[in-house]
């Protein structure tokens, strides 16, 4: 793995850099295939309104684009991963003084587990361990990672792949590492995020394709028997793409034509972006 700290190699950070101390910070990861960033202007424009929603010190996002352009040339096939942070900044909370947000940006191989997801589907547990309730950090991919190390304890311990995730009134949110979309009766459903979980950009980007299509779309505060009653569940990150869920705890679910449909536009539109 090698990484940069503001456009310079280094595999080194403060003890007194914010993210280390208090989670001050967000990030983003972007798969890159054929030498290009996916969904590159999608990424950028997630790490814009995290910075804008955090209120982070200016930065220059154009040089960043230009540094993630390079990597993923030299790279080919892999995956880099931009983490912002506040910077150093004096002991405490406050961030007054905080004037020079700190860039990281690390590439590591592709994660070998992905490459047969898209046709093989997954199955899934689900947590107990529950998110907490939040409008203000919502849909950010902040640093605050907590709850995510617990669950994926829990996933680890119960050799599952991956989970759902409800917050903590019993609603589901998402997956430990990807949003969930479901279809029942020609609707297709996507839990609503506003109070918890990750906004993901594959996420955002097929809320996009999905409008311009007859599909009805419904953004949802759902219990766990409104996903195991549907038709067929899918679930979508940067990296995986768009993958059937096919089991979900002991209910068995059809791969369906909704995710098909979602893969093939995104693969022809991932591979037009090369």
């Amino acid at each position: 793995m090698t990484s940069w700290l503001n456009g310079q190699v280094c595999d080194q950070i403060s003890c007194f850099d914010r993210g280390l101390s208090y989670g001050d910070g967000h990030f983003t990861t972007i798969k890159v295939a054929n030498g290009q960033c996916c969904l590159l202007v999608q990424h950028l424009s997630r790490l814009s309104d995290a910075n804008e929603r955090l209120s982070m010190p200016e930065m220059d996002l154009f040089a960043l684009q230009g540094q993630l352009i390079n990597i993923a040339k030299e790279k080919l096939h892999g995956v880099i991963k931009v983490l912002i942070t506040r910077g150093q900044g004096p002991r405490g909370y406050s961030s007054k003084d905080c004037k020079s947000a700190n860039i990281l940006v690390s590439v590591s191989d592709f994660p070998n587990t992905y490459a047969t997801l898209a046709n093989d589907g997954l199955s899934l547990g689900i947590s107990t361990v529950a998110l907490g309730i939040n409008p203000l950090t919502a849909g950010l991919k902040h640093l605050n990672r907590l709850e995510q190390v617990l669950i994926k304890q829990e996933i680890d311990a119960k050799h599952w792949f991956d989970a759902v995730v409800l917050d903590c009134q019993g609603f589901v949110v998402e997956t430990n590492m990807a949003n969930l979309f479901w279809v029942t009766d020609s609707t297709i459903y996507t839990p609503d995020l506003s109070v918890a979980g990750v906004c993901g950009v594959m996420r955002a980007r097929l809320l996009e394709l999905l409008e311009a299509t007859d599909y009805r779309v419904e953004i949802v505060r759902a219990e766990i028997t409104h996903l195991m009653a549907a038709d067929e569940v899918f679930c979508c990150n940067s990296l995986m793409e768009v993958v059937p869920v096919i089991k979900i705890a002991q209910q068995s679910f059809a791969q369906g034509a909704v995710c098909a449909d979602l893969q093939i536009q995104m693969k022809s539109e991932l591979s037009s972006e090369q």
